[in-house]
């Protein structure tokens, strides 16, 4: 499992467990960072945002969508924000099924904005609204995380929402995130409601590997492609909540560079002390290949200690991340580390080990707690071992 690819699981970073283990029936404040059915704006997806509006202005909606794109940039987001448009404005395309023939209700509406104190908008967050669905992954709270992949049960509840007259006249709505994480039978219980889709009805699946959507489900699908967030965007984003208005210049070049234009990831990296795990993997490499193994053996039970399993993935993650910097720079002909990895043990590292000494070790480290995740070894030798890797 990796932090920064897009079949990472423990870090899905739309803000699933958020979204899973949250309290919807208060909204406060719609100018902070918040979960995707609680958020009032979508940056960085105007081109999306303007195809709706037209799709809707010409009553044309497909009754499926696949959103697809990596994770963390605002396809959830952006899901529930035409979810909530359409259930407060969507009675002009439910008209032209009207048994009188009744005349058409027009909106002049210029984005898909709905106030956060509108009652449908509340509705739709606090799971309340009669003609909204919303499938997702069962959250653990024991655990603190989602499974792994989306179960058919959950998929089931889809067909009998749809056979429901809509409660007031106009679209049903259903979201499925994680679509790419459905087992074949999940799939296949999909598939049948697309092949024959009610009236007035749309799917949204948000994936972000596409590609493990069988075909006959992307065959009827219209495919909408996110794109990853731009730095200044990422900016905005972060500096939206509190708790991050301090980055200072050189953290949001970190997060940039980690999270790709996610959001999503990045969010994760400050409340998973990435910076202070980031630092404490500078200090560990130091004097490479001459470990201090007594702060290895300290490090090493720290992080195998139940309670540090956030912890532990970060290191992971990161070691890794960090290596594969050092890698990219090495084989683009050993150009200057940026700024925030300008550290005397990594400067060592790309001194002293060769372009093949660094694919070994970057394939090493991969295979290494790749083995780990998937036998359920010890964290404490998993940690220890992973800098025999380096060594070696």
């Amino acid at each position: 499992m990796s932090l920064f690819d897009d079949d990472d699981l423990i870090y899905d970073d739309d803000l699933d467990d958020d979204i899973a283990g949250s309290d919807f029936s208060v909204i406060e404040d719609h100018e902070k960072l918040v979960e995707p059915p609680l958020m009032s704006f979508c940056h960085g997806h105007d081109e999306q945002e303007k195809l709706f509006l037209d799709l809707f202005e010409k009553d044309s909606l497909p009754h499926a969508m696949i959103f697809s794109g990596a994770n963390g940039i605002g396809k959830s987001t952006m899901a529930f924000r035409l979810a909530r448009f359409l259930l407060k404005h969507g009675k002009q395309a439910s008209n032209q099924d009207s048994l009188f023939g009744g005349e058409d209700i027009k909106h002049d509406v210029s984005s898909l904005d709905v106030a956060a104190d509108d009652p449908v908008f509340a509705r739709i967050a606090s799971g309340g609204h009669a003609d909204f669905l919303y499938i997702n992954r069962y959250y653990d709270p024991a655990k603190d995380k989602l499974d792994a992949n989306l179960k058919v049960d959950a998929l089931r509840k889809i067909a009998p929402f749809l056979r429901k007259t809509a409660s007031e006249g106009g679209w049903r709505i259903v979201i499925v995130d994680d679509a790419d994480t459905m087992n074949r039978n999940a799939q296949n219980a999909i598939l049948k409601i697309l092949e024959e889709p009610p009236a007035n009805v749309l799917i949204i699946l948000i994936a972000h590997r596409p590609g493990m959507l069988i075909p006959t489900i992307r065959s009827r699908t219209r495919f909408i492609q996110f794109s990853p967030l731009s730095r200044d965007i990422m900016s905005d984003l972060l500096n939206k909540g509190q708790e991050h208005t301090a980055l200072s210049v050189a953290q949001l070049d970190i997060l940039s560079a980690l999270s790709e234009g996610s959001i999503g990831r990045a969010l994760n990296f400050i409340e998973r002390d990435g910076f202070e795990s980031l630092s404490q993997i500078l200090d560990h490499l130091d004097g490479a290949p001459n470990w201090d193994w007594v702060k290895i053996h300290q490090l090493s039970a720290t992080l195998s200690s139940p309670s540090q399993d956030k912890q532990y993935r970060m290191f992971v993650e990161l070691l890794q991340w960090v290596f594969r910097q050092m890698l990219f720079i090495k084989a683009r002909g050993g150009e200057e580390l940026p700024i925030f990895l300008q550290h005397e043990a990594l400067e060592n590292i790309m001194l002293h080990y060769s372009l093949e000494k660094l694919i070994s070790i970057t394939d090493g480290l991969k295979s290494h707690f790749e083995r780990v995740e998937f036998s359920n070894l010890d964290r404490r030798d998993a940690v220890r071992a992973g800098f025999l890797v380096i060594s070696q």
